[in-house]
């Protein structure tokens, strides 16, 4: 292949040396969010169930409340976004967040931590960054672009997996949040020094009555409702599978268990969305990932008295997960008028929030009541999980890169 078809290849089917700076950027505010997200995670619900007029659900609730600050936050800061930029509004939403852990860090009692975990959901920064990230790429990479998101979230989860349980047991969970809210306030340094604004569009007068054609679409509304399963499940599982695994690990160590499972499911999530993308199977990729996360809860129901069970079931669980992450917000930003973007978005992430809410609660619940029943009902949930997936359609495809590739191909 000639010098000049190969440059074609690489603008036209693969990332830009300016679009992977671009994303790169955004990636990085991505994971300095949440690395204080993920340094809470694995231990947050057992941190709660300690403090002062704590009950098994309220400390899940801790888990699951931020979700609910996030759920009333995501459309609202989506259609800002639109309006006044995405920067401003990502800005504010980090100063927010960062206010929300300084009052968690300070707290003494549950009430406190929610109150604290509320006002870190308010800070919501989702749909704008997602959406900047759609206006910066072109849409037949958009689905690398998010998959590189993802592999900066995997990074993360591996760094706050495997550093949490490390720094709360040395220094305490409250020192936790003081590294969080120091993340926050570096994450807008790094907005505003390396990361570049939209391009110079007109301005998106939104308005409520523009949410109408967003929620009139019906793949945008279905994938609104994977979304919402997928971290309902996500944060179920992460609020009662921790107590099971200190049981037999101490917190020092358990994450021994959490680096091979991020590193397994960062390690098939890219190329798998690369094929997926190329071959146009984002709908198969999607279903193999539902498949994979309904095996991973067979395995953990099936697994009391069994840790080394339990870990696997865990890790099959999450590599289901990373393959349905970066698909989801790659469809969406496909589906959703360019005018509209963040508006799509912030529906998209309040489905997300909204399920991680109703997880935190599931698992709470679950805490108090059988925690390996929580398994079964989220395997039950995997029915009309798959029903809402089989309803989406092929995404639209431009015709410049059908083109391109049918070019490469006889080169």
């Amino acid at each position: 292949m000639s010098e000049k078809k190969q440059g074609r290849l690489r603008r036209g089917v693969g990332l830009t040396n300016e679009e992977l700076f671009h994303v790169g950027g955004l990636s990085g505010i991505f994971a300095l969010r949440l690395l204080g997200l993920f340094l809470l995670l694995p231990v947050l619900s057992v941190y709660a169930l300690h403090l002062s007029g704590a009950t098994p659900f309220l400390a899940g609730l801790a888990v699951g409340f931020y979700g609910l600050a996030q759920t009333s936050m995501q459309v609202p800061s989506g259609m800002l976004s639109d309006r006044f930029g995405r920067k401003p509004v990502i800005v504010l939403g980090l100063l927010i967040y960062a206010t929300g852990s300084v009052v968690a860090a300070t707290s003494h009692g549950i009430y406190g931590l929610l109150l604290g975990r509320f006002l870190q959901g308010m800070g919501a920064i989702s749909s704008a960054v997602l959406a900047l990230i759609a206006d910066l790429t072109r849409d037949e990479v958009r689905g690398r672009a998010m998959a590189m998101v993802g592999i900066s979230i995997g990074v993360s989860f591996a760094l706050g997996f495997a550093l949490g349980p490390i720094l709360a047991a040395k220094h305490g969970v409250p020192f936790l949040f003081w590294v969080v809210a120091g993340l926050d306030l570096l994450g807008i340094v790094y907005l505003l020094t390396f990361v570049p604004s939209r391009p110079s569009k007109r301005a998106s007068a939104v308005a409520l009555k523009d949410l109408g054609v967003v929620l009139g679409d019906r793949n945008l509304v279905t994938l609104d409702g994977v979304m919402f399963l997928l971290h309902m499940g996500l944060t179920a599982v992460w609020v009662v599978t921790p107590t099971i695994l200190l049981e037999h690990w101490d917190q020092s160590r358990v994450w021994r268990v959490y680096l091979p499972m991020i590193v397994l499911a960062g390690g098939i999530m890219l190329p798998a969305m690369g094929f997926a993308e190329a071959k146009q199977r984002l709908r198969t990729m999607l279903g193999a990932g539902l498949a994979l996360a309904a095996a991973g809860l067979l395995v953990l129901a099936l697994a009391p008295g069994h840790p080394y069970t339990a870990a696997w079931g865990l890790t099959v669980y999450f590599v289901g997960f990373n393959l349905m992450e970066p698909v989801l917000p790659s469809l969406v930003s496909r589906f959703a008028p360019e005018e509209l973007r963040g508006s799509a978005m912030g529906i998209f992430n309040m489905s997300q929030f909204l399920g991680a809410f109703c997880g935190g609660a599931l698992g709470g619940f679950a805490l108090g009541h059988g925690r390996y029943v929580l398994y079964w009902i989220l395997l039950a949930a995997c029915l009309p999980w798959a029903w809402l997936a089989s309803r989406v359609e092929a995404p639209p495809r431009r015709k410049a890169a059908r083109d391109l590739e049918a070019d490469v191909a006889a080169a």
